[in-house]
This record gives C-alpha cells, structure tokens and sequence, in this order.
C-alpha cells in the first residue's frame, strides 16, 4: 500500500479561507474603484508611496519604539530582495557579513552574488554566542551581521534580552551593522526588544509578509537606523526597479493593512498555528532537545549518531517531507544535526498529527537502533 505523502518542507502560513474571501472582496472593491486597475500599473512604486510606508509602521507596530518616522522606511518586493540590497550596500564585494551558524539557505546565495564572504557564527539555545561573535569581529572585520533570531530559522530559539544587549554592544564596538530579519515575531507574545528598539542607530530591520499571510506575497518593509542612511541607499539603488513592490501587490496590501483585514488573517493564522503547534508539543516534548513555537515551525534534533540527512531522508521515506539543518551551514557541516519541519502545508489539524507522529515513530526507530548498535 502506498504511504500517505506529506509535505512540511515549507515554512509559509496555513492556507485559510478567509484569505481567498478577502481577495474576492478586494478585487470586487478594485472594480467598483473609479480608478481603473490598469491604472495601477503606469507607475512604478520605486520604495512605496507614502501610505504603503505609513502602512509598514502599522503592521511593525510596537516591534519598533519609537515609532519609526516614514522617512526611515522603505518598500521592496520580498524579504530576500531587500537582504540582497542591503548585502550588496552595507557589505560588498570581497567583504565578510557574519550570520548564525545556521541560516536560511538563500543567505548564502544572495552573498554568493553579492561577492561576499560568509561566516558563521556560533549559536547556543539563545542564539549567537557574544564571545563567537567578538572573535569573527576581531578575526574577519565584517561589515554587517544577519540575525534570524526571533524564532530562528531551523532551530526555533528566540534570543532573549541579555544576549540582545551583549551582541549590541559588541556589534557598536566593532562598527558592525545589524540586519534584524523578524519573518515570524508577530506570532509571538512578550517578546523580547528588537535590536531595532535597542539599537537603531546600528540596525537595519526587515519583516516581510509572506511569513504571515501567504507565501506569494512578496512585499517587505525595511527600516534604516536613519534618514540619511537610507537615502545613500536609494541614490545608489533607485534606477534599478528589480527590487520595487510590484504596484498592484502593494495597492492590496497597503488596503488590507489600512483596513484591519491583514491583522484579521494574521489573528486566525495565530490561531490555527497555535492548535497545530499544541500537537506538536504533545507528541515530540518529551524528546530531548525539542523545540516548539507558536510560529510556523518547529526543531527536532536528530538522535545520538545520526545525521540530520540521514534523518530527514529515512523521514522521507515514511511519506514525510522535511529540511535537514545540512541545508542551513552552507558549504560547512553543521554541528546541530536536526529537522526543521513546517507546519502550515498540512490540510488541516489531523494530518498535522499524522505527520509529527510518523516523525516520532522513525526517530525512535533511529534512537533504539543507534543504542542497539553502541551495545554491540
């Protein structure tokens, strides 16, 4: 009989109906409109007009204090664009970021074109280590330093507030600038400051939408530690339009953020990650070294002596598709050998269960046959 196939490959927001609902209503509103839709596609939108800028301050929110002024802000069509435009900026050619050990994978494809060198640095259950981290900075004179660190990408940790201020003032120290990627913070309660909150004056702060709303949705805000700085950039950057948001993208996100309907789809993305996470907790907790999140997805060390492509394979061919933390270090061989599973591609709460308990069942079919194995 064939295994029942799922996918947790990805990490986007559940499918919810709510969202095609309102993309009905809004394409029904646009036709209404007296402007046409094709007049949305005469101009470019160059780093958003002002209501898609005031619309990116409302959808950060309290992620920045003091509310951020439109003039430090800035529109681009993805999260990924903007980390290539900042690398290639802030960086350039021949020159080091530093990032965690383990990052997104496309990190090292955006600095490959970039021309610029990356180097890891070590993490622990909260994040870069402040240590590690003066050592590259002594060692490598990077320009900048990528963090993914609330609600990591593979490992799920969030850096807490010391560790924030540690990594500021090493960062201030050696000149270094911070590029603070928040894909999945909006999911989360009582979250520590942003490095935004605790060091704009070094911080350049990215959140995108297509963790929270749909993976299509490829529209990001950016906001520099100042006026100034983001002005060097645009000079350098505005005639190139690769990197706009697309106008008619903007337009509905920009309305749906004005209207509440974003933040409405984000509060029932919450929910329904919120019911998907407690079946993960309640089948994988008891497992050393798990570590959930109410965002949208979770990380499963491998057992003792195995490896994390040996793992995600063996997973694979129990029907489940996942990431090995392999795909995250790189060209180096990680020292975290584990799986980073998504958990909003299941079609609903069962499947969700069905899938982390296959999960459980290779690992500890895995765990008792490496014990076996060192009893020998």
């Amino acid at each position: 009989m064939d295994r029942k196939q799922v996918s947790l490959m990805r990490a986007t927001p559940p499918h919810l109906p709510a969202f095609s609902e309102a993309l009905q209503k809004t394409w029904a509103a646009f036709a209404e409109s007296d402007e046409t839709l094709a007049g949305q596609f005469r101009q470019h939108r160059y780093h958003g007009n002002e209501e898609d800028r005031a619309a990116g301050v409302e959808w950060i929110g309290n992620r920045i204090r003091p509310t951020p002024g439109l003039d430090r802000v800035m529109v681009t069509n993805g999260t990924m664009n903007s980390i290539l435009l900042l690398t290639s900026s802030l960086v350039g050619p021949g020159k080091v970021l530093l990032t965690e050990e383990l990052t997104f994978p496309q990190v090292y494809t955006l600095a490959k074109i970039a021309a610029v060198e990356v180097q890891g640095v070590r993490i622990d259950q909260q994040g870069l280590l402040p240590d590690d981290f003066e050592r590259k900075c002594k060692q490598h004179a990077p320009k900048a330093v990528y963090v993914n660190c609330t609600v990591h990408s593979p490992t799920a940790h969030v850096m807490p507030t010391e560790r924030r201020r540690a990594i500021t003032e090493i960062a201030r120290k050696y000149g270094v600038q911070i590029i603070e990627d928040e894909a999945q913070a909006l999911y989360l309660d009582n979250l520590p400051d942003s490095f935004a909150t605790m060091a704009p004056d070094v911080t350049w702060f990215l959140m995108g939408l297509s963790k929270y709303l749909s993976l299509g949705i490829r529209m990001a805000f950016v906001v520099a530690p100042s006026e100034r700085a983001l002005v060097n950039i645009l000079e350098r950057l505005r005639p190139i339009s690769t990197w706009h948001p697309a106008p008619l993208m903007a337009s509905v996100i920009t309305s749906w953020i004005r209207t509440g309907v974003a933040q409405t789809l984000l509060e029932l993305a919450r929910i329904e990650l919120r019911k998907r996470q407690a079946i993960v907790s309640e089948v994988l907790s008891d497992i050393d070294g798990f570590q959930g999140s109410p965002g949208i997805h979770f990380w499963l060390p491998a057992p003792a002596g195995v490896d994390s492509e040996q793992f995600s394979r063996a997973i694979g061919e129990a029907g489940i598709l996942v990431r090995p933390s392999k795909l995250y270090a790189g060209d180096r061989e990680p020292r975290f050998h584990g799986i980073r599973p998504g958990v909003g591609d299941p079609v609903d709460l069962a499947e969700t269960r069905y899938a982390v308990e296959v999960i459980r069942g290779i690992y500890k079919q895995l765990r008792d046959r490496m014990m076996i194995h060192c009893s020998d």
